[in-house]
């Protein structure tokens, strides 16, 4: 049975504006879809401020794995800030709001969730976390809003990639969520991936779904959290095989921290493998 993915995006449509933006994003977006469809998985794209949350909520869970997209900032009234950015443009409140609806659904049901750009943000947020309100150096201009970022450790998370991360964001996670964890950096520090230490989660900052990237980056992630969702299934059976999951309890599993950590590079690096052999 091939594996269902369920896109969460912001929108498919604004004002005059935000056109740009918006082109922005449905270029990231398709791209997105064509390389879920490239593992010859099914994906379905679903627009978080347009759509009722009643059927982002049954995206979710027909899901074998969910993929929060970029867009706007993320309203900091959520993580009990206000305003400090030097520009405001609007947030996308009701996307923000039924993104992190989407966000607890896979918490509670344990399925696996990549984050990209706000996608990372979002999952900090719902889990409690909070975000830098502004940063330089991590987004480019108009006529070029990508910049190449140097990564640390990148290739511990993507074995055999050779692209460069490309990133256009101006904000970053600041204090981790509840059970998150900065699995990588930038070189000034700004975090750039998030796992958790229970869940399959990964967040990442950057935008592998970029038509450039996609290929090879985006189809990586994307396997490596569909594992990650295996193996935490196993990890829970052979915990207790006879007792419920029990969600929440974070220090249950917390000595399989660093194990979990190894496992991304590990998992990423069979998929490497087979990528290499199924090659012609």
């Amino acid at each position: 049975m091939s594996v269902r993915v369920a896109l969460f995006h912001v929108r498919t449509r604004r004002p005059a504006a935000g056109a740009a933006f918006q082109a922005l994003l449905d270029e990231l977006n398709a791209s997105a879809v064509a390389a879920v469809e490239q593992l010859g998985w099914t994906a379905t794209l679903h627009a978080a401020a347009e759509d009722s949350e009643m059927s982002l909520r049954r995206a979710s869970r027909e899901a074998d794995v969910v993929v929060i997209l970029g867009g706007d900032d993320v309203e900091p009234s959520l993580y009990g800030e206000p305003d400090r950015r030097p520009e405001r443009p609007r947030y996308q409140r009701r996307a923000d709001r039924t993104q992190i609806a989407v966000v607890m659904e896979a918490v509670r049901a344990e399925r696996p969730l990549l984050g990209l750009c706000r996608g990372q943000q979002l999952l900090n947020v719902a889990l409690g976390g909070t975000l830098t309100q502004h940063v330089v150096g991590h987004r480019g201009g108009a006529t070029q809003p990508y910049v190449e970022t140097v990564i640390p450790g990148l290739h511990d998370l993507m074995p055999g990639v050779r692209s460069a991360p490309l990133c256009t964001h101006h904000q970053a996670v600041d204090q981790l969520g509840r059970g998150l964890y900065a699995l990588l950096r930038a070189e000034d520090g700004i975090i750039e991936a998030i796992a958790h230490e229970t869940l399959p989660f990964l967040g990442v900052q950057w935008h592998p779904e970029h038509p450039t990237a996609a290929a090879e980056q985006l189809t990586s992630l994307l396997r490596t959290v569909h594992r990650l969702g295996a193996r935490t299934s196993e990890l829970r059976a052979a915990d207790d095989p006879h007792g419920p999951s029990r969600l929440g309890d974070l220090h249950r599993f917390a000595l399989l921290r660093h194990d979990h950590l190894t496992g991304v590079g590990e998992l990423a690096r069979d998929t490497a493998d087979l990528r290499h052999q199924r090659s012609p």
